[in-house]
């Protein structure tokens, strides 16, 4: 399979491409720039919002028409679309100074799963989040280099979670009150392939995986450990995707320019564009959770 440039931009760390349906509309974050991409599917507009800090997430809210959460350095907050407004909903109070937040997902249940990591990247001081309905919040996983990708199995009995620092997808078992019991490491990426970053899945299964210096989103099964397929995209760092569309039939790419040498730059001008690929004979999981309040 080949992606196919859907909208060219240049984003530094094209990120968290998230499908809201009710809209047709497409949302993606540039995280460095602090901008948030919007992107209607049928009409092909684009708009743009500014903010005055890093965007690390987007997160759909249960019952709020045109709103949304975002995730800021140390802080979730309440963003409308129409109205160009946001407001705290959350402080990550107590976070050190160097400390931001990474990938972001609601669970089935609709509590938010928040990564936290080192500015410096290569430091083992992240932690993974669990942000409940009533916004109080506890850390699950300690110790972590770059939390990412956190997925559920159709059954809703299993998560799976990417530390990209270690260049490993984890299996947990997983229930209804955000307990996490067991742990296996069902995927340990091979260095040639690049570093797993964002991640999405389908009814089967298997995980889409986009990987960082890898040219491509790798489909693994997290059964056998084994690589299924591979979406060959026209750029090295590949950071995020998710089903969307009419039917949920296409995939969504969004790609990044950091990282990249001036040489690197010019043989793959498109680093830091969206790609999307048909893939009408795959059935996706649930890719589209909201974060429910009290």
């Amino acid at each position: 399979m080949k992606a196919n440039l859907l909208y060219r931009c240049y984003d530094t760390i094209g990120e968290a491409v998230t499908w809201l349906p009710d809209m047709k509309t497409l949302l993606w974050v540039d995280i460095d720039s602090g901008i948030l991409h919007q992107y209607n599917l049928e009409s092909q507009k684009m708009e743009e919002h500014q903010f005055p800090e890093m965007i690390t997430a987007v997160i759909p809210w249960k019952g709020h028409e045109h709103e949304i959460i975002l995730a800021m350095k140390n802080r979730l907050v309440v963003y409308h679309l129409v109205e160009r407004e946001y407001q705290v909903l959350l402080e990550l109070t107590g976070l050190h100074s160097q400390l931001r937040t990474n990938d972001c997902k609601a669970s089935p249940e609709g509590r938010i799963w928040c990564g936290v990591m080192h500015l410096m990247e290569h430091t083992r001081t992240g932690s993974l989040y669990c942000i409940n309905n009533d916004l109080s919040w506890v850390p699950v996983l300690t110790e972590q280099y770059i939390p990412n990708g956190m997925v559920w199995n159709k059954a809703g009995d299993r998560m799976y979670y990417i530390d990209s620092g270690r260049g490993c997808i984890e299996e947990y078992g997983y229930s209804c009150s955000a307990k996490i019991t067991w742990r296996r490491t069902v995927v340990q990426v091979p260095p040639e392939y690049g570093v797993p970053d964002g991640m999405t899945i389908d009814a089967d299964g298997l995980l889409w995986v986009a990987h960082w210096g890898g040219f491509g989103v790798y489909i693994w099964d997290p059964d056998t450990g084994k690589l299924v397929d591979k979406v060959d995209v026209p750029a090295p760092n590949v950071a995020s995707c998710t089903f969307g569309g009419i039917g949920d039939s296409r995939l969504f790419i969004t790609t990044a320019l950091d990282g990249l040498s001036d040489m690197e730059r010019r043989e793959y001008p498109l680093s830091g564009s969206v790609f999307v690929v048909d893939v009408p004979k795959v059935v996706p999981g649930e890719n589209h959770y909201p974060f429910i309040t009290d």
